[in-house]
């Protein structure tokens, strides 16, 4: 007897992971997975926890594990956004040189035990448009390697690779009684992806022709969470100050220290021999010593993960009202501040026009004008930014914007595409 769910679409993010399932006769569901404190989800924080003794834990169980353990062993985050890095090969964790393909089969081996689905080999995977950080074709073309090098390693022997974009598309044209084109907009934690695609009941799903035009841009929520960090976080943890160096004078605490707080799977690296003493000197000679003393405490107690959940928090409330505030308490570290709307726009104009230009590119690659996009369909957490949902609606009018399900829409399109293609 073969397997009842044989066709499998893989939904790898820079921040979350999920899974599609379809059978034989093409019904869709998305796999349960352990959710955080005991629960389910649909959805998978794309993170690994290693313990001192190299035990390894994946997605919600490796959070679960880490808050149980107060920081000991080694969070790891985000490792889709190194998939196009020449200059990241390998890295020692507990003891042990991992690749970064080695790193990523761990991770989709436990998603794939968790889904109960150890048996499967074929999938369709989903890829960006571009790979964050991709500056060259090569860039992109090595990211897909890599990621086919460690879904082999996991276990999955045919893997076809889909645009996100496009899988998210099937979702909205199963609606459908008629063809469309659609813009469809999807936004992840470290890309934001764009393609016109021509989808209803006379496209079959996973036809490259029906994809006219894209566009894409390493900007995702991971970057408008960043600019909280730099407005709010930053300064209540000594940015901007100065401290008395060993030879006398005052020396500026060193920007490089913020910038790792930007990236919450960057903060983990701040705790360096070489970064711990220089923060102790900092610490000692520090001219706002409450401000320092918070830092200190946020790299040594590793709180980049609880920290930013707070700022993704303040950022989401905010997509329903004018006013959120960041709050944040640790032993040592206490932040409470409010947020208006209008300041985190403007925090976030950058990239808001680089994302604009994006789809100014997808349209332009299309040969097709605004005025002709039937739909827009937006996918991803921050498709429910304000800002971004504006930035659409001017160009396109808030009667065409589509919402689909924030988080899983990919999955379920690439295991629909899986039905037919692999």
């Amino acid at each position: 007897m073969g397997a009842p769910f044989p066709f499998i679409g893989i939904d790898f993010g820079t921040t979350n992971t999920s899974l599609g399932l379809a059978s034989s006769d093409g019904s869709v569901h998305l796999a349960e997975l352990p959710g955080r404190g005991g629960g389910s989800s649909t959805t998978w924080r794309t993170v690994l926890f290693f313990e001192p003794d190299a035990t390894v834990f994946a997605g919600a169980p490796a959070i679960d594990r880490y808050a149980e353990t107060e920081g000991e062993g080694r969070l790891v985050q985000s490792i889709k956004s190194h998939l196009s890095s020449a200059a990241f090969t390998r890295t020692m964790i507990c003891g042990k040189n991992w690749t970064l393909e080695s790193l990523i089969a761990q991770f989709l081996r436990g998603l794939r035990a968790a889904a109960g689905v150890n048996d499967a080999q074929r999938a369709v995977v989903g890829r960006p448009v571009r790979y964050w950080g991709a500056g060259t074709e090569a860039d992109d073309a090595r990211a897909v390697e890599r990621m086919r090098a460690a879904l082999s390693s996991a276990g999955f022997t045919e893997v076809v690779f889909e645009f996100e974009p496009i899988a998210a598309a099937l979702r909205y044209a199963a609606r459908l009684d008629h063809d469309e084109l659609v813009l469809v907009a999807d936004f992840g934690g470290g890309t934001s992806d764009f393609s016109l695609v021509r989808v209803g009941p006379q496209v079959a799903p996973g036809d490259q022709r029906a994809i006219l035009g894209t566009g894409g841009l390493a900007v995702g929520g991971d970057a408008f969470d960043a600019r909280i960090i730099d407005a709010v976080v930053a300064p209540a943890l000594g940015r901007g100050t100065r401290y008395e160096v060993e030879m006398g004078g005052l020396a500026p605490v060193p920007s490089w220290i913020y910038n790792k707080l930007r990236r919450w799977h960057h903060l983990s690296f701040l705790k360096s021999s070489e970064t711990v003493m220089l923060l102790e000197k900092i610490r000692h000679g520090a001219r706002a010593p409450e401000a320092i003393e918070r830092l200190c405490h946020v790299v040594e107690d590793d709180l980049g993960l609880p920290l930013h959940a707070s700022v993704e928090a303040a950022k989401v409330a905010l997509s329903s009202n004018d006013r959120s505030r960041l709050a944040f308490a640790r032993p040592g570290v206490e932040l409470a501040a409010p947020i208006a709307r209008a300041d985190f726009d403007a925090w976030i104009a950058e990239e808001l026009a680089a994302i604009a230009g994006a789809v100014t590119d997808a349209l332009a690659n299309a040969g097709a004008r605004a005025d002709a996009i039937d739909r827009v369909f937006t996918t991803g957490g921050s498709s429910q930014v304000a800002a971004v949902r504006a930035t659409l609606a001017t160009r396109f009018g808030a009667d065409k914007l589509v919402g689909g399900e924030e988080l899983t829409s990919v999955a379920a399109g690439l295991a629909a595409v899986a039905a037919v293609r692999v």
